[in-house]
């Protein structure tokens, strides 16, 4: 049986398959070219069940068009807990005597932009620098986070995160388990600064599924990396 989980308004379908085997497959496609972008193989079982985890967050993941303002906005919706994203800003002279192409900002642009979401924000979201601008050819990315104040553990329970793991199959020991729970209780903005993990390079199961919880993804997905 299959089923649209989520299509995006860029036109990125996501459709799992369920099958009589108690396996399930989750099929990211462009409905414009119907080319496949990613696949996801799971045991049917049930997800963690929190607002924090959605397959909505799902846009923002792989490289895909995505829509910009549900990742400047997911974290104060309460979609999320942290997004992180960077604005590209043109060098003065990239583009001499022409319009700036899409998706380039000027500087002042940048600076009007990141303070009107700053005075956006509910009282249990901040917003920061996640790393000092990084230089293109033409241009320059300013990085930016917003995220929920306190920890994950604060918003997740993990006793149930690690329930779901092993409903899946995935069987975590104590270590794995101390580690998880041991990020999860840190500042959700220490994530910025990569002193505790790189949260966009995952290298341990305990980082895979912690990154996850970070950004929103159903547990799934993380399940078809980490089996």
């Amino acid at each position: 049986m299959a089923e649209i989980v989520f299509e995006s308004n860029k036109g990125i379908v996501f459709e799992r398959t369920t099958y009589k085997n108690g396996n399930a497959r989750l099929t990211v496609r462009n409905k414009t070219n119907n080319a496949t972008m990613a696949t996801y193989r799971y045991t049917n079982a049930p997800g963690l069940q929190s607002p924090y985890l959605n397959w909505d967050n799902l846009n923002c993941v792989n490289g895909w068009v995505f829509d910009e303002t549900y990742l400047y906005t997911a974290v104060q919706n309460g979609k999320k807990l942290y997004a992180g994203f960077a604005f590209h800003i043109a060098k003065d002279g990239a583009f001499p005597g022409q319009a700036l192409p899409q998706g380039f900002y000027t500087e002042r642009e940048v600076t009007e932009k990141t303070e009107a979401l700053r005075n956006e924000l509910p009282g249990d979201c901040v917003l920061g620098f996640e790393q000092p601008d990084s230089e293109r050819y033409l241009s320059f990315l300013r990085h930016i986070y917003i995220c929920k104040t306190g920890a994950i553990s604060d918003y997740i329970d993990i006793d149930d995160v690690m329930q779901a793991y092993k409903k899946f199959g995935i069987m975590l020991n104590e270590t794995i388990g101390n580690s998880i729970r041991g990020l999860c209780s840190i500042p959700i903005s220490s994530f910025t600064n990569a002193e505790y993990m790189d949260y966009a390079n995952p290298k341990t199961t305990a980082e895979w599924i912690v990154t996850g919880l970070l950004l929103g993804y159903p547990i799934e997905t993380t399940v078809d990396r980490l089996s």
